[in-house]
């Protein structure tokens, strides 16, 4: 054999030594990525939506009721919610009422949801005073003017949901900045649907 030939069979086996290395990292690579994929496959979120009730307590009683849906594989949410703020025993007539239908767009992060977005606000005020009614029967002797409104808000709210597949139940710090009636308050609620 010649030096030639012996050169050429080296390179031959080198060639042949890297070639199964590089087979070798190739499939180690492909198996990693699959089972890495059937991995991610089997851990991947699914879609998850719920209804809320709830009760609460702003500057007077609240109650909501909202709905939820959060993207599969995402980490977001988006929430519709109608919010009913009033006195229910007030002093004077009328009692001041505002309501709210939010669309809110947001993140969840383990049990918590941040979201904010665009709302509707309305309601009534009390106004000047107008005269006391000498029998009140149920409601209250001293009547005002009724002021009706209706405005753009901005919403926001921070929920915290403890849930099993089906049901939860959560706590929810809301509020609504806008040019009539602001307000903030915090609310428990129930949750049904697909949780987890």
């Amino acid at each position: 054999m010649s030096y030639r030939d012996i050169r050429y069979l080296t390179k031959v086996l080198i060639n042949e030594h890297i070639m199964k290395k590089l087979f070798f990292l190739g499939w180690a690579i492909i198996f990693i990525g699959l089972a890495s994929t059937i991995g991610y496959a089997q851990q991947s979120e699914q879609q998850k939506y719920w209804l809320s009730i709830g009760l609460g307590k702003t500057q007077f009683p609240s109650g909501m009721i909202a709905v939820g849906y959060e993207f599969a594989n995402k980490p977001t949410v988006l929430t519709a919610r109608y919010t009913d703020n009033r006195e229910l025993f007030p002093d004077y007539s009328p009692s001041i009422m505002n309501q709210e239908v939010a669309l809110l767009y947001g993140l969840k992060a383990g049990k918590f949801r941040f979201s904010t977005g665009i709302s509707n606000v309305w309601g009534h005020n009390r106004g000047q005073y107008l005269f006391t009614d000498p029998k009140p029967f149920l409601n209250a002797a001293e009547v005002h003017e009724s002021i009706r409104y209706s405005t753009v808000g901005l919403p926001a709210e921070i929920r915290f949901i403890s849930s099993l597949k089906s049901v939860g139940i959560g706590l929810t710090a809301f509020g609504n900045l806008n040019a009539k009636r602001s307000f903030v308050g915090l609310n428990l609620s129930l949750y049904v649907g697909k949780m987890k």
